[in-house]
């Protein structure tokens, strides 16, 4: 795995997959949910009609036919994967009779040439991880037209921590030996699935989930919601966010040019506001901008050990549970139920550790789930 260049792309290509489909057996059920997310973003549907939208990384084109729905005039799709160009052309022809406005493009973002800009692009599920996510989030922000609209998707180590944890969890059940998928995914399905029975809202299917968030090598970096908006602070403002944590009491009146900060009311919004990534569940008071530092700090080196490969000896096990430790001893006073789920993981490591089989039935730590992935909405300014 150490081997390969692109994040995504080349893991997917290789196995012939797009991991990314979901279930929208109810359809009216798909849509709402689509809705919403972009009511979040500040979206409403009547900005799409009649406008130029680039979808980066459409995956299966599940979401899309959602999108083509609000009939925009210009609808390009860009992939890299062959098989998801494959299945975003039929599901698109399967649910319109008329898809002349839609091109699907085969191609990598960093080889799109083009001087076209948009009114609207949406990049799901594909910056973070990539080797330098700043670099491509700038090449996308350039695609936007003035007074256009850009969605992203963030995730960082505090609101990946869960996954983190479940991806050290893997790496400690596969043997090093087995490479083929098919026993990969025999081995992991009995464990997780039952973790992702817990999640509300679950429109993936397990075996795609473990291909995804699993067995793909972590190759790059991650991308927080303060780094997208460091990255776009020059010609964007923060518009929308879901989930919808931030909030502004000044009066109209008193915002002007020289007095928006937006992005920089989001920032400190954001850092007092991270521990609210970690659990899903739970909703909790703000905090001091140190005490999310702290925790990010930890979450950070998490993410470093969770990207080591092959899998860890028990002499690594006890780096990782040194840390885990450190991570303990700053959740409790802001997450009770959360760090309960991290004590439970650490003494399974400390099991493991001392040469007993590992246990992987860990019933506080199996429901935990982070707001793993955020959504954001920026404004080009004229």
């Amino acid at each position: 795995m150490a081997d390969k260049q692109r994040p995504f792309l080349d893991f997917y290509n290789e196995h012939g997959i797009a991991p990314v489909s979901q279930d929208i057996s109810d359809l009216a059920r798909h849509f709402a949910r689509r809705a919403a997310l972009y009511r979040h973003c500040g979206l409403p549907p009547a900005f799409v009609a009649g406008r130029r939208v680039l979808e980066i990384g459409p995956g299966t084109g599940h979401n899309a036919i959602f999108t083509n729905s609000l009939k925009p005039i210009r609808y390009v799709l860009l992939d890299g994967n062959l098989r998801s160009l494959n299945e975003t052309r039929a599901r698109l022809a399967q649910h319109f009779t008329d898809i002349s406005n839609c091109t699907v493009v085969a191609g990598d973002l960093h080889d799109y040439d083009t001087n076209e800009q948009f009114d609207l692009v949406l990049c799901e599920g594909t910056l973070p991880t990539q080797k330098d996510p700043q670099a491509a989030l700038r090449r996308i922000s350039q695609l936007v037209a003035p007074g256009g609209m850009i969605i992203i998707t963030c995730i960082d180590s505090v609101s990946w921590l869960s996954e983190l944890l479940r991806l050290l969890l893997t790496h400690l059940l596969l043997p090093d030996e087995v490479k083929d998928m098919s026993t990969q995914l025999a081995i992991l399905r009995p464990v997780f699935a039952p973790h992702l029975e817990t999640l509300r809202g679950r429109s993936r299917p397990v075996d795609e989930w473990i291909q995804d968030n699993l067995l793909q090598p972590l190759l790059g970096q991650l991308l927080s919601i303060e780094d997208a908006i460091i990255t776009l602070d020059e010609s964007f403002d923060v518009y929308g966010i879901s989930p919808h944590f931030l909030s502004d009491w000044r009066w109209y009146k008193d915002i002007n040019t020289n007095t928006a900060n937006y992005n920089s009311r989001a920032i400190a919004g954001y850092r007092r506001n991270i521990h609210n990534f970690l659990d899903y569940r739970f909703v909790h008071e703000e905090i001091t901008s140190n005490a999310g530092a702290a925790l990010h700090s930890h979450c950070v080196i998490i993410y470093e050990l969770a990207k080591q490969t092959p899998g860890h000896t028990r002499t690594e096990i006890v780096k990782i549970i040194n840390h885990l430790q450190k991570l303990h001893s700053v959740i409790p006073s802001v997450a009770a139920k959360t760090a309960e789920a991290l004590a439970e993981f650490i003494d399974s490591l400390k099991s493991y550790r001392r040469g007993e089989a590992f246990s992987p039935r860990l019933p506080h730590f199996s429901p935990w789930f982070g707001r793993g992935q955020q959504y954001l909405s920026f404004l080009r300014r004229e």
